[in-house]
């Protein structure tokens, strides 16, 4: 009996000690193998919101008129109100993606949404639309109420002619799994060159907890670091396109130019860049959240712009697709377009009777009558 108090405190301090060592790793290391885990696997279900944080125009410097300038003001104002939302899911085995965008402006008391809802399927290269707003705007069958629009991308891209085999081969599978492996060699490439002091522990805030954050990491970039982390990942996917076949010997010589440090150092020498992410981790070591942001300033600080994401993912190796066109039917966009231009059709000989019309009746007020005629005559 007396052993008891003791085992007790033994188990105790070592359920502690295996808490306190869940996360042991550095951070930078930690971000690494989080890194690994997320871009390793199967699928996932995401969501994201863009907007701009700041953005900065000199425009009555700008040459043009005092007019032209006060609409360009206005036209800034609107574009500081916008915001991209974006809920979807990602199925690397089935090679399909699903989206919901929802371009959201939200100032001034006035709030609207329009909502895109897309499915591709990589495999059979076809696009599905969900209900939009061009359903209420635009003539549809009565059968295709409440269906998906089913674009087949093959017989779309042989309207682009010489360019269709191109065109197809760009939404193709074989693209879809050298763009994926492109971003994630980029990616791991990118995040394993930057410096450790970077990476830096951070108290969990209440939006990491709803999310079931265990670990909050932030990853602070300067004009160097930012540039050459680009750089690495757009390097990266490039080499893997070509790899792979998807780009041609003189397309890979092009693009090879805008990742070239040397010659685009002039360009890059005009403004700073600095990059922040807040990233945070769940307890099987994958990511949850990320807060992205980005600033670039000109050398005279005349031109800022600012911009912020923050993106959630869920249902690792298990994703969770909204969109389903073997359950809610689909119609092929072909008998959407050919409603709406017989639409037209009516509406354009309608139109063109009433005219008609008009005109003879136009013609009958001014001619005299036959009576008249006579005693004017007489």
């Amino acid at each position: 009996m007396p052993m008891r108090p003791h085992i007790l405190v033994v188990l105790s301090l070592i359920s502690f000690l295996a808490a306190g060592c869940t996360h042991t790793l550095p951070p930078h290391q930690e971000v690494n193998q989080a890194l690994h885990k997320t871009l390793n696997s199967s699928g996932y279900n995401y969501s994201s919101k863009s907007r701009i944080t700041n953005l900065t125009v000199p425009v009555k410097d700008l040459k043009a008129a005092t007019s032209k300038q006060q609409y360009m003001e206005k036209g800034l104002e609107a574009v500081r109100g916008l915001s991209i939302i974006a809920d979807g899911a990602i199925d690397m085995k089935a090679k399909k993606s699903e989206v919901l965008y929802n371009l959201h402006y939200d100032q001034d008391n006035l709030e609207v949404s329009i909502k895109v809802p897309l499915l591709l399927d990589y495999t059979n290269q076809t696009l599905y639309i969900g209900t939009t707003l061009f359903n209420t705007i635009f003539p549809m069958p009565p059968a295709s109420k409440g269906k998906l629009i089913k674009v087949d991308l093959n017989d779309l891209l042989k309207l682009t002619g010489d360019k269709s085999d191109k065109l197809k081969n760009m939404l193709g599978q074989k693209n879809f799994d050298a763009v994926n492996e492109g971003f994630k060699q980029g990616i791991l490439k990118g995040f394993t060159n930057l410096k450790d002091e970077r990476f830096i522990d951070q108290p969990l805030t209440g939006d990491d907890k709803a999310a079931g954050v265990v670990r909050h990491i932030k990853v602070t970039l300067n004009h160097e670091e930012s540039v050459a982390l680009l750089l690495t990942i757009a390097d990266t996917l490039i080499q893997r396109l070509y790899q792979d076949g998807v780009l041609s010997k003189e397309e890979y010589g092009t693009l090879m130019i805008l990742t070239d440090r040397q010659k685009i150092d002039t360009y890059l020498a005009k403004f700073s860049m600095a990059v922040t992410l807040d990233i945070g981790l769940t307890s099987a070591g994958q990511i949850s959240r990320i807060e992205s942001r980005f600033t670039a300033v000109g050398k005279d600080n005349r031109y800022q712009v600012g911009l912020e994401n923050i993106s959630g993912f869920s249902r690792y190796d298990a994703p969770l697709f909204s969109i389903k066109p073997e359950l809610t039917g689909t119609v092929d966009y072909k008998e959407i377009l050919d409603a709406y231009l017989a639409a037209k059709a009516t509406a354009k000989a309608e139109a063109a009777a009433a005219a008609a019309a008009a005109k003879a009746k136009a013609a009958e007020q001014e001619e005299p009558p036959k009576e008249e005629e006579k005693k004017i005559a007489e």
